[in-house]
């Protein structure tokens, strides 16, 4: 499969790359439309922004959305063929806001697309990804791809079919 890979400044490649498994509460969604953010803009630009650099190859992009195309045995509320929006967070699950349903202040939050953290965090801009089903947010009949794109967890919810 092709993801969107930077290297370093100004320098951007379709590279190959594989999909990682598909674990029992895991969703693969086969991406169609992604929007380029500003953090996107400048690693590409000036290599980061501020301190944070782009340290090694990272693929990016974190405003993605596409078609659910397989589920774990363990995943209940997508299933194949549902169209979702991806919440590029993915929080950890175990710290104290985790534990007391703050997860948007999670010490050890995941990013799709980030390189804050080392080694990074690969991104969406790839043929398939794979995520945990609490990141796969279903998406209404006649919501394009490219709207879904730029749901994230708060948007994912108005655009929830109910």
């Amino acid at each position: 499969m092709r993801a969107v890979v930077i290297h370093a400044e100004k320098d951007l490649r379709v590279e190959e790359t594989t999909a990682p498994e598909l674990g029992p509460l895991d969703v693969r969604v086969r991406i169609e439309a992604g929007g380029i953010c500003g953090s996107d803009l400048h690693y590409y630009l000036h290599g980061g922004f501020g301190a944070i650099r782009v340290r090694e190859p990272m693929i990016l992009g974190h405003e993605i959305a596409g078609t659910v195309e397989a589920v774990g045995g363990e995943v209940s509320r997508v299933r194949r063929g549902d169209r979702v929006a991806v919440n590029p967070s993915r929080s950890c699950g175990r710290c104290r806001y985790c534990q007391s349903d703050q997860q948007q202040h999670c010490t050890e939050m995941l990013f799709y697309g980030s390189a804050m953290r080392f080694p990074h965090v690969q991104g969406g801009f790839r043929d398939i990804l794979v995520v945990e089903e609490r990141q796969a947010v279903k998406v209404a009949d006649g919501v394009s791809a490219a709207m879904a794109a730029f749901a994230n967890d708060g948007l994912g919810k108005v655009f929830h079919q109910h």
